[in-house]
């Protein structure tokens, strides 16, 4: 048994972090809906994942650094650490929402910065300057995560100016940095799925984040929009108010016209080309993580703008995303199980 987690351990996903992203998520849209008993269990069981998780990581960084190092240096695996920034930002949220516990999630911000910075920058390093490289063939939905991990740390910014307001110009920082940070790979990711053949294998949950990053964008802004109504002592928060709603409703547009199209290009590949969705794929927590802030999203825009009928997308959105996710945590539980009363070659 234990010879069988630690091999688990050692061939561990760095995308896992995934898992917290959108349990925590969906923990958050079950509070804002008011179901405070559902939202505390789902926030105990992502901050158990979370730790989990995190043992994880030590035991493999101490005991199989050289598959680290390996997965460090993948263009297809390595983006897949930046979903620690985002969990952590994901809890730290949790911790400050339900708990309201100000120091213990700005702890967790400080933590996603420092990792933040050192992640990004050698992944973008590693990007650069590896020697084999395919063009637009390289480009995969993980690289997402670069834009996506900025803006989890400008939402729990914003949410912890509620205590202390200068956070709110970090938010903001952050903010303009994300947008500007998905510009440019939102340009790769198109220039990959309409200029280059997409096999079935390559056609990863992760490029579900292409329609999840504008319904994250949407949710900063929507939140300094709501905060400016108590922050009277940051001006430069009321002179962009406008521009905020309008850039906020703006980018939720093009993230719900995204959402169909993956959508069909779900059914495409698991009915037109016969994938089995009954198969536990770890991958699809990154799919849904951008439907449970596509909810979120679009549940503080409609607040925000109040123009009809963007509320009653969350809401249907809420049940989707409930579904999808009981469905991929049972998988997930299964697989444990499996996977653990499965021999290893070698290994009895």
């Amino acid at each position: 048994m234990f010879k069988r987690v630690l091999y688990e351990i050692s061939v561990l996903s760095p995308s896992y972090f995934g898992a917290v992203m959108a349990t925590g998520t969906v923990s958050l849209v079950l509070y804002v809906n008011h179901l405070i008993i559902p939202a505390l269990l789902l926030t105990f069981l992502n901050l158990a994942m979370y730790i989990i998780l995190l043992l994880f990581l030590v035991i493999r960084i101490l005991k199989f650094p050289r598959k680290v190092e390996q997965d460090l240096k993948r263009s297809d695996l390595g983006p897949g650490f930046l979903t620690l920034i985002a969990g952590t930002d994901v809890v730290g949220d949790e911790m400050i929402l339900l708990f309201h516990q100000f120091t213990l999630a700005l702890t967790l911000w400080i933590t996603s910065l420092v990792l933040w910075l050192t992640l990004q920058y050698y992944f973008l390093l590693v990007l650069i300057l590896r020697e084999e490289k395919n063009g637009f063939k390289d480009v995969n939905g993980l690289w997402l995560l670069f834009p996506v991990s900025t803006l989890t740390i400008s939402v729990l910014a914003v949410d912890l100016s509620s205590y202390l307001p200068s956070m709110i110009y970090a938010g903001l920082i952050t903010y303009f940095m994300g947008w500007i940070i998905y510009l440019v790979f939102t340009v790769l990711i198109a220039f990959r799925l309409f200029l280059s053949r997409v096999s079935v294998e390559e056609m990863i949950p992760a490029y579900w984040i292409n329609g999840g990053f504008p319904a994250l964008a949407s949710l900063s802004s929507s939140l300094m929009v709501i905060h400016s109504a108590s922050l009277h002592s940051i001006p430069i928060l009321h002179t962009l108010h406008g521009f905020l709603e309008g850039t906020g409703l703006f980018i939720w547009t093009y993230g719900s016209w995204w959402i169909p199209l993956l959508f069909l290009l779900f059914l495409w590949k698991h009915v037109v080309r016969k994938v089995s969705f009954l198969k536990y794929d770890f991958q699809f927590w990154s799919a849904l993580f951008p439907l449970a802030i596509y909810d979120l999203g679009t549940y503080f825009t409609g607040r925000v703008t109040r123009i009809p009928g963007i509320l009653l997308i969350s809401y249907v959105f809420l049940y989707v995303v409930l579904i999808l996710w009981i469905y991929q945590f049972a998988g997930l539980i299964y697989n444990v199980f499996v996977k653990l009363r499965k021999p290893i070659d070698g290994i009895t």
